[in-house]
């Protein structure tokens, strides 16, 4: 059966063709208990044989039951795990970024996601501003190794604020060494460098404490490097699991650039493939409000049937959505879909909203009036009686009926046909059990020889260009004060806890003290700021020497 399954009317199924007029778009409204997984997912990852397949897998079910199915069937499989990212693809963020409105993308929902309150002040768009111009300038100028969240991190880490108003900070130097048209010197000098002198420490704190999760080695791992590239996905016939948390919020941000860039990266595939994905890509993204809010949804579903793109958007409940987007941008989303299916209505509104999608039916009212008289001379009776035929509208179903539909009933929904109200199509009535079921645990990356080749290359022209050595990360051991001597192992690795541990202490301080009134935040990041560098002083030697070193290189260029 090619085409998306939408359920079942007596013995037939009902298909969406995949080269259908409509788009190939689907909303699937269904709260918990409504089969969404069984009655949909899991039925059109099986079903589809050719097109390459996104899935969002909040419990990582979906994988255990299917991927062996689906390398039997010719798919490469990828599982990019936001939940347990030991047990996941590696991707790296920063292999997407190459101009300053992807990299201001990529910072605004990383600093978004820590923005708990919503609330964009000053600190909101300071943070966003400087991360911004770092993005671009580990991507641009850092060897292809560090060219990543943890390239990042570091390099904030090692270049500090300067101890006064009149000091050039080791900061400054690296983005003022830059020429002056550097799209990451620009987005430096119009954001951050204008910042009051007094602000700077606590927005690197305010900074560093936001992405602060990177620190940890296994996010840092996951974030390194990417074992497959996005376009890969429309190149070639890919099953693809994302596995996103199921109550934890963390990764929102992360989540919702991955997602935001394979868009982006599928959009450019087909614009150089004469406006037509290689191979048409099926995204089905449950838990969808769990990807974090896109910029443009509505946009990308109104444009994606050109390129060859079919979404199945899935929700719990229509308020969902609209607590996500706002009413009017969710009504654009539903609008964008030709076929919405009610799998239940878990709330009134929803309830509400399908009822009224349904529409109106004429419904003829039958009445019958009966009439007796009594007649007093002859003691006796008479019944007279008449009939009378009405129509009348009526809900096709109330909210009521909607609510009340039985466990293995649905209703789907189509912009240009009569609605239907069938059985649920379950996977397990169509397929036969899985043979071998996969543990997600176990899950083992493969890169992409192909990503290994290009780092090579990358790498192999840096260093050509500029050497091994460019970066100050790179020259930055802890003993040039001392005649130069090789470090072992055991001292290297204890040196780099010992800063880990400095780091995270340093954050984990500031994050104690935002629970004070936001002028005292300010004093305590800015006495911080003061007290770090004091700490920091018998290293004076040391950032001297390899500001020296970073300016001579800059120099050379």
């Amino acid at each position: 059966m090619t085409g998306t399954i939408l359920g079942r009317l007596k013995d037939n199924y009902i298909i969406q063709p995949t080269e259908s007029k409509p788009n190939r778009n689907i909303m699937v409204v269904g709260g918990p208990g409504s089969y969404k997984t069984q009655g949909f997912v899991i039925t059109n990852v099986l079903n589809e044989t050719e097109n390459s397949i996104v899935v969002t897998d909040p419990k990582g079910e979906v994988y255990e039951h299917t991927a062996d199915f689906k390398m039997r069937q010719g798919y490469k499989v990828h599982v990019i795990n936001f939940a347990k990212m030991m047990y996941s693809s590696r991707y790296n963020p920063i292999d997407y970024v190459r101009s300053d409105i992807e990299a201001t993308n990529v910072a605004t929902k990383i600093v978004d996601s820590s923005n708990k309150d919503g609330k964009k002040d000053v600190w909101y768009y300071s943070q966003r501003s400087l991360l911004s111009a770092l993005i671009l300038y580990v991507k641009l100028e850092l060897h292809p190794e560090n060219r990543n969240m943890s390239g990042i991190v570091n390099f904030l880490q090692t270049h500090g604020e300067a101890d006064s108003d009149e000091e050039e900070s080791a900061l400054d130097k690296a983005f003022l060494a830059l020429p002056i048209e550097h799209p990451a010197r620009k987005l430096y000098e119009l954001g951050y460098k204008k910042s009051r002198g007094d602000m700077k420490g606590s927005i690197i704190t305010s900074l560093l404490t936001t992405i602060s999760d990177y620190i940890n080695q296994t996010v840092g791992d996951f974030t390194n490097f990417s074992d497959f590239h996005l376009q890969d996905i429309g190149k070639k016939k890919t099953m693809l699991y994302v596995i996103i948390p199921v109550m934890d919020s963390s990764w929102e941000g992360l989540t919702n650039i991955f997602f935001s860039q394979l868009f982006d990266q599928l959009y450019e595939l087909a614009s150089n493939n004469h406006a037509k994905l290689p191979v048409p890509v099926n995204f089905i993204l449950d838990e969808f409000v769990n990807l974090g809010k896109f910029t443009n949804y509505e946009e990308f579903l109104a444009t994606c049937r050109g390129y060859g793109i079919g979404v199945a958007t899935i929700i719990q409940t229509l308020t969902q959505l609209q607590d996500k987007y706002n009413k009017e941008k969710a009504e654009s989303i539903l609008g964008n879909c030709s076929i919405q299916i009610c799998m239940n209505a878990a709330n009134n509104t929803t309830a509400k909203y399908f009822s009224d999608l349904l529409g109106k039916a004429t419904v003829k009212v039958e009445t019958e009036n009966r009439s007796s008289s009594k007649n007093s001379k002859q003691d006796g009776s008479s019944t007279s009686q008449s009939e009378n035929e009405s129509y009348s509208a009526r809900d096709l179903m109330t909210a009521g009926e909607v609510k009340s539909m039985a466990d293995d009933t649905e209703l789907i929904i189509f912009a240009n046909k009569a609605p239907i109200r069938a059985k649920k199509a379950y996977q397990f009535e169509l397929f036969p059990a899985p043979e071998n079921l996969l543990n997600q645990n176990e899950y083992e990356y493969q890169t992409d020889p192909a990503q290994i080749e290009a780092f090579e290359k990358t790498v192999k022209e840096y260093e050509e260009k500029y050497g091994k050595q460019k970066e100050v990360e790179q020259v930055d051991t802890p003993t040039q004060q001392e005649p130069k001597q090789e470090n072992t192992d055991k001292e290297t690795e204890t040196k780099q806890l010992e800063e880990q541990i400095a780091l995270e202490s340093l954050i984990s301080d500031n994050a104690i003290e935002n629970d004070a009134t936001e002028e005292e935040e300010k004093d305590d990041n800015i006495q911080d700021s003061t007290e770090t560098a004091q700490e920091n002083e018998s290293e004076e030697n040391v950032d001297e020497a390899l500001n020296n070193i970073m300016s001579g290189m800059f120099d050379d260029e």
